[in-house]
């Protein structure tokens, strides 16, 4: 009897240490939980990949204008245009979202399968174990995204040399209308950084909710991926609809201050259209969380298993 008072004592003395400690690092150590270095490693082996296609296609362009690195950054993220069937050319734009979603978009149905039964009580309520859920999200997609681009910059500086400007190649090519006043600045972090990384998030984090709500992460990433696909089909010469399509929001040449044909679909629009989707799927599953029976769907996802 004694042991037993003891271990109950014990037991509780933890859970009150567990509920002191501070959210920033209760993410901090989930995020150190699903950091695994083949991810990683894939990551820059993907990119580079990407990087070296990308290098290649600018070489190979028929111009004697000079050419430097930042064109390959672009060339890597720049997205199909409307009139842009290509299916090897949209698979370099997709392929770096669905590898995101398989490596990180099942780590909520990950932990409520492997430790909801411990973690969840220890964190404090569902609510907070879902706010820490998508904060770890965030987190990957952002690390994700800057890596991507830094690969892709060291695979170019092999090939092209570092400016302070867009270099007059990028500017002269007439189908991209890219502005002279445009800068190093707006096409790095306006450009690429904030559409590929809104876009990112908002698609991850729909298919981390579908996966608790479906209780299956591989059926959420085939869904979100098809709706990545089906925005690039339905956009290809349909200029008027392009803006409406969840995966044309990080496709660049889709967007009117690159291709005037295409009307009203501005940046702003697609941070709004990116911000307004992750509002929707993180309120509508904070509220599908507060209500789950937590203890049920762990013995659903076993039996299942």
């Amino acid at each position: 009897m004694q042991e037993k008072g003891f271990s109950f004592r014990k037991g509780n003395i933890i859970m009150k240490q567990m509920k002191k400690v501070s959210l920033f690092s209760i993410i901090r150590i989930n995020i150190m939980m699903h950091v695994h270095l083949k991810e990683f490693i894939l990551t820059i082996s993907i990119f580079a990949l990407i990087g070296l296609f990308s290098v290649y296609e600018v070489l190979a362009y028929p111009s004697t204008l000079l050419k430097n690195v930042w064109d390959v950054l672009f060339v890597s993220f720049v997205g199909p245009s409307i009139s842009d069937d290509s299916l090897f050319n949209f698979f370099i734009f997709f392929i770096p979202y669905p590898m995101f979603f398989y490596m990180f978009g099942n780590i909520a149905e990950e932990d409520l399968f492997e430790r909801g039964v411990s973690i969840i009580p220890l964190i404090g309520s569902r609510k907070k174990w879902w706010f820490v859920e998508i904060a770890t999200l965030f987190s990957f997609s952002f690390f994700y995204v800057i890596v991507s681009m830094l690969t892709i910059l060291v695979v170019g500086l092999f090939f092209l040399p570092l400016s302070n400007k867009i270099s007059p190649f990028l500017l002269s090519i007439n189908e991209w209308h890219i502005n002279g006043n445009t800068t190093i600045f707006t096409l790095i972090f306006g450009w690429i950084f904030l559409l590929f990384l809104t876009t990112l998030i908002s698609f991850s984090l729909t298919q981390m909710a579908l996966s608790i709500l479906w209780r299956n992460s591989f059926v959420s990433l085939i869904f979100v991926s098809a709706i990545m696909v089906l925005s690039w089909v339905l956009g290809i010469r349909h200029p008027y609809i392009v803006r409406y399509l969840p995966g044309s929001q990080s496709m660049l040449l889709r967007h009117t201050f690159l291709d005037p044909a295409v009307h009203g679909f501005s940046f702003a629009w697609s941070l709004v259209y990116n911000t307004i989707v992750i509002f929707i799927v993180s309120t509508i599953s904070f509220l599908y969380v507060r209500r789950m029976d937590i203890f049920k769907k762990i013995s659903e996802i076993h039996k299942e298993a």
